[in-house]
């Protein structure tokens, strides 16, 4: 039954105390307790699937119960874009020291970060390898002005090199990986 889950006899303890022993949790005890955050309840052992079988609505947990940042790459699969729901920067993304394998899994495209400010020179607080960059939708066109040195910098190697692994003009890429022109 969606909503409820069965709980160990430490998690029941923890959550309810030694007067209400019970053996389930739903969402309408997390949501009318402010003590139940999202960390809390990780931190008592509840995996991943049993907080999304608690409710399955990403912006619930981040809204209502406390689900930040920090704790994004404790629920991979809920697949929670860095810019679209959590509204990060690019400082708050770099700080997170996020994969380009885990960013493209959440959907995270290299127009999504353009869009949070992204430039040539804030390229380097991220990270990347410049495959992440090219999987993430990096196009030549926005980097019509690298220089040799900031090529160097970012990927290194210098900018004729980088310009033959990145693909033509803005377009998106589409779920079969193929890139059109947009």
């Amino acid at each position: 039954m969606t909503g409820i889950i069965d709980l160990t006899p430490t998690q029941s303890l923890s959550i309810y105390g030694w007067r209400k022993p019970l053996r389930i949790l739903n969402w309408t005890v997390v949501v009318d307790r402010d003590d139940l955050t999202f960390r809390k309840l990780f931190g008592l052992g509840l995996t991943e699937r049993q907080l999304f079988h608690l409710q399955t609505n990403k912006e619930r947990w981040i809204r209502d119960k406390g689900l930040c940042l920090q704790d994004i790459t404790l629920v991979p699969s809920w697949k929670i874009h860095v810019t679209r729901d959590m509204h990060a920067t690019l400082p708050q993304i770099a700080m997170m020291n996020l994969s380009g394998e885990f960013l493209q899994q959440t959907g995270v495209t290299f127009q999504d970060l353009v869009d949070a400010g992204l430039t040539l020179n804030l390229m380097l607080i991220l990270r990347l390898s410049l495959m992440s960059w090219v999987q993430l939708g990096l196009h030549r066109a926005f980097l019509k002005d690298l220089t040799d040195v900031q090529s160097i910098a970012l990927f290194q190697m210098p900018k004729n090199m980088v310009m033959q692994c990145v693909h033509e003009g803005g377009g998106t890429q589409s779920a079969a990986g193929v890139y059109e022109d947009g």
